[in-house]
Formats: structure tokens, sequence, C-alpha cells
């Protein structure tokens, strides 16, 4: 049994970020996200505050890190790594400050992009990034009794989580396949 789970993290989680596989999964998880926002904004007509569109451009980010990882998977994975994790995090923090935001109905948010992204993405595409609502104040949509930007933290976590898992895997097949090297030398 202990072959077999030395051959599994060697063969399939050293090589999972190898794969295009993995990075199609990045994509159409961000995608998925992103085509959320879309929807709350012009179908359900829940206009985005600042801190959502800067939670979009999140998303976004760990989109283009799967869209540079699945070009040339075994060459190009640290870097879109190191995106997704930028991405991430600045998602996780501003969706932590969303929140708390949501939560005094005396916070206020601007109508502009400020300076957390250094494209002006509100200019060069209005209609997913201009942000149109106020921040603060009651939340209109729950689920499961938990506000959106709860649901958005949950969801970068998920893509922390996902991230470490990922890397971890990576340095474990790393040290079996250098200890199995040294055993059969």
């Amino acid at each position: 049994m202990g072959d077999f789970m030395v051959n599994f993290i060697k063969n399939f989680l050293g090589n999972l970020l190898n794969t295009r596989f993995y990075w199609l999964c990045v994509i159409l998880i961000s995608f998925a996200f992103e085509c959320c926002g879309m929807y709350f904004q012009y179908v359900e007509k829940l206009d985005p505050c600042e801190k959502c569109v800067y939670e979009r451009m999140a998303y976004m980010g760990i989109l283009i890190a799967g869209i540079i990882g699945i070009i040339m998977p075994k060459i190009l994975k640290y870097p879109a790594l190191l995106l997704w994790g930028y991405s991430a995090y600045k998602g996780l923090t501003i969706s932590i400050e969303h929140l708390a935001d949501a939560q005094n109905i005396f916070s206020t948010c601007n109508n502009s992009i400020q300076a957390h992204f250094w494209i002006p993405l509100d200019e060069y595409i209005p209609f997913i990034f201009r942000p149109t609502g106020e921040c603060g104040g009651s939340m209109e949509w729950t689920l499961l009794g938990q506000s959106m930007p709860w649901w958005i933290i949950a969801s970068f976590w998920g893509y922390v989580i996902a991230l470490a898992v990922s890397v971890i895997w990576q340095i474990a097949a790393f040290f079996i396949k250098r200890h199995l090297a040294a055993r059969n030398a």
C-alpha cells in the first residue's frame, strides 16, 4: 500500500500542475464567478459597489493566471501560481473589508476605481468594472442566511486553500522523486 501512495503522489499529484486540465478548471471556476457577478448586476439588478468591482478584478486575475498556466503548464506554472496567489490574497482582503462595510450602515465607498489595481478597467470595460452601487447598509441578497460578501470571502478562502494544497503537492512530489532517485542510485 505504501508504494501505491508513493507512486500516486509522484505520478499524479506531482504532475497535476503540469496538466492543461488543471488550469482549465481554474479558468472555468473563475469564469463562473465572473458570470455570477454579471448575473447579479444585470438580471437581479444589484448594482456593484467599489468593493464588488475590486473582487471582480481579483477573480479576473485568477482567470488570467489560469490562461497563463494553460498555455505552457510545465514552464509557466510558477508565474501563474504567483498571479493566482496575489489575486486570491487581494480578493480575500478586499472581501473582508467588504463584509465589514456591508455591516455598517454609515459606510460609504467611491464610485471610481482607486489604486488597488494599476489598469483603469472601469474606463476600458465599464459594463463589468464600473461601480454603480453603494457600499454599506443592508444586503439585499442572502443564501443560507449569509450575505454576498460572506460568500465571496468563502470563495477566496477556497482559492487560497486550493493554491496551498497545489503548492504542497508540488513540494511533496519533488521530495518523493528525489528520495526515489537516491534510493535507486
